[in-house]
């Protein structure tokens, strides 16, 4: 069992992780959580990716301009460091294409809204999903994910 403490904290510039070369795909997982970092790490290696963690924006910014991801899981309130949507702000600024799967524990509404603002933010928010976390709700995100990065 992977524990949070062993989970990849960033790490140098990434190439063509999802190309369909040897490299798995990268997960970055934005969350301030131990427990959440853990859970969604176990959950993105069992479906075949590398999970980087990030516990701040501060920390996701630096990983992201030093790394390629295939796929980022982003909380929104980290912690109340941040407002609802600074994540999105910040992956708008950083003009980042990658597949992004909002997990929070946001309400519905505030979930559906917060999409809504990173799509017309022109990011790639291709799910959300509430905490408590659903194992096979991200399960099946990460999967389809994978299958579009296949092809």
């Amino acid at each position: 069992m992977t524990s949070p403490d062993n989970i990849q904290h960033g790490g140098g510039p990434a190439s063509g992780s999802g190309d369909g070369g040897n490299q798995a795909p990268r997960l970055l997982i934005i969350e301030d959580e131990s427990l959440q970092r853990g859970l969604i790490s176990r959950i993105g290696s069992a479906a075949g990716f590398v999970p980087i963690v990030s516990r701040s924006l501060d920390e996701a910014a630096a990983q992201l301009q030093e790394s390629s991801f295939d796929c980022i899981t982003l909380d929104l309130s980290l912690g109340g460091e941040h407002g609802m949507t600074d994540g999105l702000r910040l992956l708008e600024k950083l003009q980042c294409k990658t597949p992004i799967i909002i997990v929070s524990g946001a309400t519905s509404t505030q979930l559906q809204l917060t999409s809504s603002i990173g799509k017309s933010l022109k990011l790639n928010v291709c799910e959300t999903i509430s905490k408590p976390l659903d194992p096979s709700a991200l399960r099946a995100a990460l999967a389809k994910v994978k299958t579009k990065l296949r092809g």
